[in-house]
């Protein structure tokens, strides 16, 4: 996977090789590019933004003029592109649902005898055994909803875009050097709707996942005010995120960003995988990607740019 990821920097950054100084229109693809982007978070349905500002935007992110250190190897917060009411979040990697992500990349990615399990009893044991691990882990909500996170308040959601849009996923990942097999796809998309078939899996009460990660050792986040993102970001830097903070500060308020740490995923799947197993830990980091790929089109719309930093 890890090599997978490598390739898929390389290509990435082929179409914004030049030097920043002199790439001032840069062209990233779509989610619509790959029929995906069913939501409305995106930058076509917005009036209160500057096209040459989010042009700028796009171009200093895929520079890496924002890219600031982190400490933490895994998924840790949410990639949310809101902050707390200080306008600041924790200083940790992100992806999809923060911690949840490795949740939900293990229940669709690990062979092992994970079927009679709820979500809530494996949101538990994966938090127990990160926390048992040592990594600290993390989630969110926010100050005007039950469930502020669209990754847990939309799981099931998620689970049946991927049964749906899997060969959509499946091209978008492909496109930057990660190749998910038929086998592969079959596998998680089977996963999938095993859980879909059976309702029950899904705790109905969403909040209620966010607090049993508490409970078991997993930092809070509350996150206000409305979703403004304008695009996402796939941070390739090992060791960095993007700093949510300044990107408001140099372009305003309005301009947000999802943000994906997807050098991350390898790392948290070896740490998920059972026994070290490798082919476990491939597929579940093909999990985590399509689950995070698979929430981008959920809650994102098809005009919302992927915005590689390497």
């Amino acid at each position: 996977m890890l090599d997978s990821i490598k390739k898929m920097l390389q290509q990435l950054m082929g179409s914004s090789s030049e030097d920043s100084s002199q790439a001032t229109d840069i062209t990233f693809y779509t989610l619509g590019k790959f029929n995906l982007g069913v939501g409305k978070i995106g930058p076509d349905n917005r009036t209160d933004i500057d096209q040459s500002v989010l042009k700028e935007m796009y171009r200093r992110v895929a520079a890496g003029e924002f890219n600031i250190p982190v400490s933490g190897t895994l998924p840790e917060i949410c990639v949310d592109g809101r902050t707390n009411r200080q306008g600041s979040r924790i200083n940790a990697p992100s992806a999809a649902g923060g911690s949840l992500t490795m949740v939900y990349g293990r229940d669709l990615g690990d062979s092992g005898a994970l079927n009679d399990k709820t979500e809530m009893q494996l949101t538990i044991e994966t938090m127990d055994t990160l926390k048992g691990k040592g990594y600290t882990t993390a989630v969110h909500g926010d100050d005007h909803s039950n469930c502020g996170c669209g990754a847990c308040a939309h799981a099931q959601k998620v689970y049946q875009h991927i049964t749906d849009k899997i060969d959509p996923i499946a091209g978008l990942t492909g496109n930057y050097g990660i190749i998910i097999s038929d086998t592969e796809k079959a596998s998680i998309v089977g996963r999938a709707k095993n859980r879909l078939d059976h309702p029950s899996f899904f705790n109905e009460d969403r909040s209620a996942i966010l607090q049993a990660c508490q409970d078991h050792g997993a930092n809070y986040e509350e996150l206000v005010d409305a979703h403004n993102e304008l695009g996402i970001a796939i941070n390739m830097r090992q060791g960095t995120t993007i700093d949510r903070k300044a990107i408001r500060t140099t372009f305003g308020p309005q301009y947000d960003l999802f943000v994906v740490d997807a050098w991350t995923f390898a790392t948290a799947a070896q740490e998920l995988a059972l026994e070290s197993n490798k082919q476990d830990a491939d597929r579940i980091a093909k999990a985590i990607t399509i689950q995070n790929v698979a929430t981008a089109s959920v809650l994102g719309h098809s005009s919302l740019p992927i915005i590689p930093i390497g």
